[in-house]
């Protein structure tokens, strides 16, 4: 998969995940608060695994560190949750995701200038 379109998984996939734990914040533990608790952990490490996929381009290392990525960032997770539930951290991990895949969504709407720019940018 090209990189723009892993980029793009990578972004629609945590606005999704960090918006599914964004709201389970407030509804707890119910049955609600699982779904979006599965939903949103499915998403972020899909979100996880695209942008991870994007760090190098050598396609058997795309899959290497496109796992490697969403399982240690759920590693550190679970380091930081410890015994209580992690609701409160949840739900801060997924305003964080939420704000961080908007950023990177609203920075690729606008477009960046061309690498071409400056001095010298007709000798490459």
């Amino acid at each position: 998969m090209s990189q723009p379109r892993l980029l793009l998984l990578a972004r629609s996939a945590g606005l999704l995940g960090g918006l599914a734990w964004s709201v389970r914040w407030p509804l707890g533990s119910g049955a609600a608060g699982d779904a979006a608790y599965w939903i949103g952990l499915v998403a972020l490490a899909v979100a996880l695994a695209a942008y991870g996929a994007t760090l190098v381009r050598v396609t058997w290392l795309q899959v290497v560190v496109g796992v490697a990525l969403p399982v240690l960032v759920g590693s550190l997770l679970e380091v930081l949750r410890g015994d209580g539930d992690g609701l409160a951290l949840d739900g801060l991990v997924g305003l964080g995701a939420l704000l961080v895949a908007a950023a990177g969504a609203a920075r690729a709407r606008r477009g960046r200038p061309s690498r071409r720019t400056g001095t010298r940018s007709h000798a490459r």
